[in-house]
């Protein structure tokens, strides 16, 4: 069972999967917290994709499962959160419907999604 979906940040031709096990359903906010705290770094690839695996694994820091970083999605690769950083814009399937967002639009949304 489980709770799988991914977090793919890319940039040009690297791509990084950042992989939940139990919280899949909870990446789009916790996508959205991180995005506010790492507002500084918004034009900083690495460190960006580093606080968005942070604000993934905060409560979980010492636990061997529940989460990886990979370079291609594999488990809950039929849910994706695409953060493409060149273009500073995150798509997702919520509902069966393709959507996409400005940083500041998914920031700013108040209603959880249905991914």
């Amino acid at each position: 069972m489980g709770d799988r979906a991914n977090i793919v940040v890319t940039s040009g031709d690297e791509q990084v999967c950042l992989y939940s096990h139990w919280a899949g359903s909870d990446l789009p906010v916790i996508l959205k917290a991180a995005l506010i705290r790492g507002e500084g770094r918004h034009d900083d690839f690495l460190y960006l994709t580093r606080i968005i695996f942070c604000e993934m694994i905060q409560k979980h820091l010492m636990e061997t499962t529940g989460f990886g970083i990979s370079q291609v999605p594999h488990d809950g690769g039929d849910r994706i959160i695409t953060f493409d950083f060149d273009k500073q814009q995150i798509s997702m399937t919520c509902s069966c419907e393709l959507k996409e967002f400005t940083i500041k639009e998914f920031c700013e949304i108040e209603k959880e999604f249905d991914f």
